[in-house]
């Protein structure tokens, strides 16, 4: 532990002016800036079940574990943490009952009053998150820590080996790393972690419900989604829709991070293409042919209503972006080339035709003029997708029972 509060501690203007930097470009959260410092005050607590979701798939995973605690009658107190203001944003639109709070950075003081006063009797972590400090402390105060539908990003398991020795010790100290896949437990033995501790249990990514509530359509036209896309990716799906001759049709592109909004503007021949733009009210007319939905939280609302979706971060080595929402909405799902971040669920979903990847941009505009000109290969798609997860919904008990062995 030495070693890496060390490197905090060496690091640290670094990642104070990150948070600061992330503080100012989110604005609109006076906590974000003082709870991801520790400057919060904290009010003790008495004893939590903490559940830490740094990002948006982990926070969705999170309001799934919730609702199974509250149907199974667990009346603990719950804290969710998470790192991001649209973690925060998906949390404020559940009516379950619990705390939320941002995570603090890591700093060994800071994570020890925090965990003194949230007084956790047990530490839930979703899928990623190793922080050393925060799993030490826990484990010397006896707190059992699992995670639960663990993986490891491409980051960690190439990693330096001495940032690896620091996960080996610290996933030693976690009681119980229950995997989403038998991949990702051959992947945390890999990186030290003792056999007896790994157990695959399944992805809870895969018990996705559709929304019960059907939301007003965003936009009268009918369109197609390009959805959470990355830089360099708007300007190929841009260019492969433009060559496609249907002016009835309209491509919504929602970016996965809104603020690019100017480097999207200055990447596509905007002399030559039809734009509206959500974040600026402009009109939609009937020769609009690109949507730019620059806005925060109505990506679920444009999915429902799409005629099919692409998943961005797929088509640039990102490692892809979370596609299950729109499966369970029974919408046709295309991707590129690199899911590597969700290579279990891509694999189980092309496996079951449940999902069309593109090798690259270029042939793009045969698979969307394909699933434009046939209602029934849109249906096939995505009724696969949809009964692929319906298959899935015993995994949620399965964890439960995982849980509450740690709990008791």
């Amino acid at each position: 532990m030495f070693i890496y509060n060390l490197l905090v501690y060496i690091l640290s203007p670094i990642i104070i002016t990150k948070i600061l930097y992330n503080s100012l470009r989110r604005g609109n959260d006076n906590n974000f800036l003082k709870q991801r410092l520790g400057f919060d005050s904290f009010k003790k607590n008495k004893e939590t079940v903490w559940l830490h979701a740094s990002s948006v798939g982990e926070t969705k995973i999170a309001l799934k574990l919730i609702k199974i605690f509250r149907q199974k009658n667990l009346e603990d107190k719950i804290i969710v943490t998470t790192t991001t203001k649209s973690s925060k944003n998906i949390l404020d639109k559940s009516t379950e009952k619990f705390l939320h709070h941002y995570l603090p950075f890591d700093f060994l003081f800071t994570m020890r009053r925090f965990i003194t006063a949230i007084n956790p009797k047990i530490c839930i972590i979703i899928e990623t998150e190793i922080w050393p400090n925060m799993i030490n402390i826990c484990s010397r105060r006896k707190i059992p820590i699992i995670i639960v539908n663990a993986r490891l990003s491409k980051k960690t398991l190439n990693s330096h080996n001495m940032i690896k020795k620091i996960y080996a010790n610290t996933i030693n100290l976690v009681d119980g790393i229950y995997c989403k896949s038998e991949r990702e437990k051959e992947n945390y033995h890999l990186l030290g972690a003792s056999k007896d501790k790994l157990a695959v249990v399944g992805n809870i990514k895969l018990c996705e419900t559709p929304s019960e509530i059907v939301s007003k359509r965003p936009i009268e036209r009918k369109y197609v989604l390009a959805a959470s896309t990355h830089p360099g990716e708007e300007r190929q799906i841009i260019t492969e829709w433009l060559k496609i001759n249907d002016k009835r049709t309209m491509l919504v592109i929602v970016p996965r991070h809104p603020e690019r909004l100017g480097d999207i503007l200055s990447d596509i021949p905007l002399s030559i293409v039809r734009i509206a733009i959500r974040s600026k009210k402009d009109k939609i007319r009937n020769n609009t042919q690109i949507y730019i939905a620059d806005t925060i939280g109505e990506v679920e609302d444009f999915m429902q209503h799409c005629e099919f979706v692409f998943m961005g971060g797929s088509l640039i080595d990102h490692g892809g972006q979370n596609f299950l929402e729109a499966a369970s909405l029974g919408k046709s799902i295309i991707v590129g080339p690199y899911m590597y971040n969700f290579i279990d669920e891509t694999e189980e979903f092309l496996k079951n035709n449940a999902m069309i990847m593109v090798k690259n941009s270029k042939s793009l505009k045969h698979v969307f003029e394909r699933l434009l000109k046939s209602k029934q290969r849109r249906d096939l798609f995505g009724g696969n997708a949809k009964n692929l997860l319906q298959k899935k919904t015993k995994v949620l008990d399965d964890y439960y029972s995982k849980i509450k062995k740690n709990i008791l």
